[in-house]
């Protein structure tokens, strides 16, 4: 039957209509068909029927069906020979115990399934499936019953259709008892209200006096009913602002004029006894009985409604920790405005470290504190909003005021925050787009300025705008080369050789990317762009993949003339790191490469195993089982703590190139490396130098006790047709 509100709609509309047919049929059994109808087609039933009982002499009580509606399909009730209800001589025990229930006025309801005998057949027979009746009670006395059959067996009677069918019932009753008097119509408009409806009912008559006054109005409004009729509505529940406008329609309309809400749903205020206003929602219909009108009012308190709507409001147009205005909400704000100066936006890109850090919990009150600060610094008339996670904008009428606040910005972000007793600095980023235009596009430009490779400030031009489009052009076909695996994603093979004999130990596989219409992309463009693109756990797969096969390949070569093998090593990134299905699919290369783990080396870097520390040990551990060597690459560039070393499954250590490539002119660098290499042996790991470019370097990291070291000195990346054929070159010959 739809939402609890539509179908109480439907049911009111149901009812009203009724009572209007009651009012202006002298033979109230005229209305019922048109009643029956509306019923079956607004409510879902099968089948609505009126049965009433009358003494036989031959038979006992008997039962005639007095008027029907079936659905297309089914047969009519009214033509069949309807069994009695009570026999002579005794009968079906499920009909007497009917009998007896509705003598008492009760409901009867169930599943014709679980009927037994001559009432099961009967009902199956005619195709009803969940039936309920309701008794009609004329002078006390059993008079015949409503019957409503609905085709879902689990179908439930909600009180609001419960009380339906009982108004139903009662009106006919009052129709069978009584005349087309105004007592009738005042009863059976009683009957109709249903003191247990949600909605509030008012009725008035042609002089605006109130004539009815349900129990949910009396909730809704604070009045008692009798303290309400044959008082003006105007006077009672409605606003006094609103007051005379509804008298002078109310005239209009009686004297033959339109009706602004007659048969519409409408949103007014409405007045409690207390003086307090708040919003219903409104359906008036009228009633006309010869010389006499009334007009009912359904009314529903939307107050909550109200409610929910600006909560949901504030949810798409406002940031919840700062109660700025979010993207959306800036937008809105100046729709329509052509005198846009210029956008100033904040970009704070530490925040999403201090949130992996310390949790998104702390963040808020950074934000909210930053927020402040802000609001104090802006001039008036800019407008403020927080345009994104770590991003705030504002927006300028004024040029003079756009340069002023843009300094002043800056300023503001280079100070201290200091929350939850705590004190911190965050980097800030700021991007200025000047000049009038389309607010998004202007705001745009902001953003872009504000993704600038560089703190502080930078205004847009339009190189920027190129620069921008070809990074989208770079990330469009990264995208569309890794999804399909295109031979232009390789890796190439960087030899690793033993600092003492120059031996190949393996390779490292570096990816690389062979731009179709740019020849080659470095690495250290595409790589970062792969990281911001959500394409990192792909390109690494790709790249695991294709070292797997070269590496098996040149190691079946080496074992068919005697030579032992090679292994191959790889870099994971923090993202692969923390894909939960990371070590199945390595599995899963490995196995289809024929490689086994012995022979693969993974490399991670200090930050991608210290961002998710926990994870990271777990995930080395199983890779380690699998036989793999586990290296910390580009060690001395970040915490350089060997601490944590103790307590992870890692077997290498490798040197950044920047510690390395400064041993020859520092000999307090020098001192170090040889510290922390004698503490990785005793932590029973390897050292690999990276980046020995000269055979100075080269000696100063075999003094410094390296055990294998990489570099151009030592051989550049190389195809894996190469790497296959590269010897062993003693280095010191």
């Amino acid at each position: 039957m739809g939402g609890s509100g539509e179908a109480s709609d439907r049911l009111l509309e149901v009812l009203n209509a009724f009572i209007g047919a009651l009012a202006t049929r002298k033979d109230w059994s005229a209305a019922v068909p048109d009643l029956f109808a509306a019923m079956g087609a607004h409510l879902g039933y099968d089948r609505v029927a009126l049965f009433c009982v009358h003494e036989a002499t031959d038979i006992g009580l008997g039962v005639t069906c007095r008027a029907e509606w079936a659905r297309p399909g089914l047969g009519p009730l009214t033509v069949n020979a309807h069994p009695p209800i009570r026999p002579l001589g005794g009968g079906d025990s499920t009909q007497l115990e009917w009998a007896a229930r509705r003598t008492r006025g009760e409901i009867i309801e169930g599943v014709s399934d679980d009927l037994p005998g001559y009432l099961g057949r009967y009902f199956r027979e005619n195709g009803v499936i969940r039936y309920l009746t309701v008794p009609v009670m004329v002078g006390g006395r059993w008079w015949g019953h409503l019957a409503v059959c609905v085709p879902d067996r689990t179908h439930v009677w909600s009180d609001a259709e419960l009380n339906m069918l009982k108004a139903v019932a009662g009106a006919i009753a009052l129709s069978v008892e009584g005349s087309q008097s105004e007592q009738h119509i005042n009863n059976a408009s009683r009957v109709a209200m249903l003191n247990s409806a949600l909605d509030g009912i008012i009725s008035i008559n042609e002089a605006g006096l109130i004539t009815e006054f349900n129990p949910a109005a009396e909730q809704m409004f604070g009045y008692l009913r009798e303290e309400v009729i044959g008082r003006l509505l105007g006077d009672t529940v409605i606003p006094p602002q609103h007051s005379d406008s509804h008298k002078e329609g109310m005239a209009r309309y009686l004297i033959g004029g339109a009706s602004r809400i007659l048969g519409r749903r409408v949103e007014i205020e409405g007045k409690r006894a207390n003086g307090e206003m708040f919003p219903i929602e409104l359906t008036v219909t009228e009633v006309r009985a010869e010389n006499r009108r009334l007009f009912t009012a359904y009314l529903r308190d939307i107050s909550e409604h109200r409610a929910a709507q600006a909560a949901l409001e504030r949810l798409a147009f406002e940031d919840a920790a700062t109660t700025l205005p979010n993207r959306a909400g800036l937008l809105r704000t100046v729709a329509g405005r052509e005198d846009l100066a210029g956008a100033v936006v904040l970009r704070l890109p530490d925040l999403a470290i201090l949130a992996a850090s310390l949790g998104e919990d702390f963040i808020e009150p950074l934000i909210t504190a930053m927020a402040q600060r802000l609001r104090a610094l802006l001039p008036q008339g800019a407008i403020l909003a927080r345009t994104g996670e770590s991003e705030f904008a504002a927006l300028f009428f004024h040029e003079g005021a756009l340069n002023v606040a843009a300094r002043l910005l800056e300023e503001a972000v280079q100070a201290p925050i200091e929350t939850e007793g705590r004190r911190f600095y965050v980097r800030g980023k700021i991007g200025i787009a000047k000049g009038g235009g389309p607010v998004e596009r202007i705001l745009r430009d902001a953003e872009m300025a504000s993704r600038a490779d560089r703190d502080g400030q930078r205004i847009f031009d339009d190189s920027l705008r190129a620069s921008h489009q070809r990074r989208l052009d770079l990330e469009t076909a990264l995208r569309e080369a890794l999804l399909q695996r295109s031979e232009e994603v390789f890796p190439v093979f960087q030899p690793i050789r033993e600092v003492a004999t120059g031996r190949i130990a393996g390779f490292e596989a570096l990816a690389r990317w062979r731009h179709p219409e740019r020849e080659i992309i470095l690495p250290s463009e595409f790589i970062p762009l792969a990281e911001e693109a959500g394409l990192a756990d792909t390109l690494g797969e790709l790249i695991l993949d294709r070292a797997s096969r070269a590496c098996a390949q040149w190691n079946r070569a080496r074992a068919e003339r005697g030579l032992p093998p090679r292994y191959v090593s790889v870099n994971l990134s923090g993202v692969q790191l923390s894909a939960p299905d990371l070590v199945p699919r390595i599995v899963a290369i490995l196995e289809r490469n024929a490689l086994i783990g012995d022979h693969v080396r993974f490399e991670l870097t200090e930050s991608a195993i210290l961002s998710h520390p926990v994870l990271a040990n777990r995930t080395l551990q199983r890779l380690r089982d699998l036989g793999c060597g586990i290296a910390i690459d580009d060690f001395g560039t970040g915490y350089s703590s060997l601490s944590y070393l103790q307590d992870l499954p890692a077997d290498v250590l490798k040197f950044d190139p920047s510690f390395v490539q400064g041993l020859e002119r520092d000999l307090r660098t020098r001192k170090i490396v040889s510290v922390m290499a004698d503490l990785a042996h005793a932590l029973g790991m390897t050292v690999v130098a990276e980046g020995v470019e000269n055979f100075s370097t080269l000696r100063e990291i075999r003094r410094a006790g390296c055990d294998f070291a990489q570099g151009f000195l030592l051989g550049r990346p190389m195809p894996a047709h190469d790497a296959a054929l590269l010897e062993d070159t003693h280095l010191y010959s």
